[in-house]
């Protein structure tokens, strides 16, 4: 089985706090590096948006693990591909914060549809944009600091 894709969103529990996501963050990049996938993760005003990527197995065994999270409910499944190349190479999981980014048009909109709780709008192409404009903005910086 070669590379598989898969992009959730889900809701925060109630009383999710800054140290939690830190250590989701720290647990994540720690089991993802040793089993050879990646991807990014966004979070914004109780909501995630989770990009896996990797070998078929490794990402479908880290997808059901991700499933039975207490951290989060009512995933849904937005993507689910196979044999696409990598979107994300060399990352153990990216993160970022939807909010300091609201000035993104892809950002703004997932973000007015959760506050008008229509995220169910919001499906895997525009969520595939929102996360390749992360990695974009990203490799951006990157090129700007090293010059």
């Amino acid at each position: 089985m070669g590379n598989m894709i898969k992009v959730y969103r889900s809701k925060a529990r109630s009383g999710l706090t800054d140290a939690d996501i830190d250590a989701l963050l720290r647990a994540s990049r720690r089991n993802n590096q040793a089993v050879g996938i990646g991807g990014m993760l966004l979070f914004g005003r109780g909501c995630f948006v989770q990009l896996i990527e990797g070998a078929g197995p490794a990402v479908e065994r880290t997808y059901r693990r991700i499933l039975s999270d207490p951290r989060h409910v009512d995933a849904m499944l937005l993507y689910d591909g196979s044999g696409e190349p990598r979107r994300f190479p060399g990352w153990s999981m990216g993160f970022a914060r939807l909010e300091c980014f609201a000035h993104l048009p892809c950002v703004a909109r997932f973000l007015q549809h959760v506050e008008e709780a229509d995220a169910g709008e919001f499906g895997a192409d525009a969520a595939l944009a929102m996360l390749l404009e992360f990695r974009r903005a990203e490799s951006d910086l990157e090129a700007a600091l090293a010059s």
